[in-house]
């Protein structure tokens, strides 16, 4: 697994623009009110936005364990 741990490195900047970009899809799903499609183990899911935050932070959260694991 590739760690970033300099903030300034080309790895960080593109997991801080995914973030960034999860957040602005939720948000939008949010305001047009209608699911985020994706897809897990080869289905495809449907998630409220609500479910989308709560699985994007709990991520978050395992990915900064890893990191400081390392």
């Amino acid at each position: 697994m590739i760690r970033h741990n300099d903030p300034t490195s080309l790895g960080a900047k593109a997991e801080l623009a995914f973030e960034d970009a999860c957040r602005i899809v939720i948000e939008r799903a949010r305001l047009s009110n209608t699911k985020i499609v994706i897809c897990r183990d080869d289905k495809v899911v449907k998630l409220s936005p609500d479910e989308a935050a709560q699985e994007l932070e709990v991520n978050l959260a395992k990915r900064q364990d890893k990191l400081l694991e390392g």
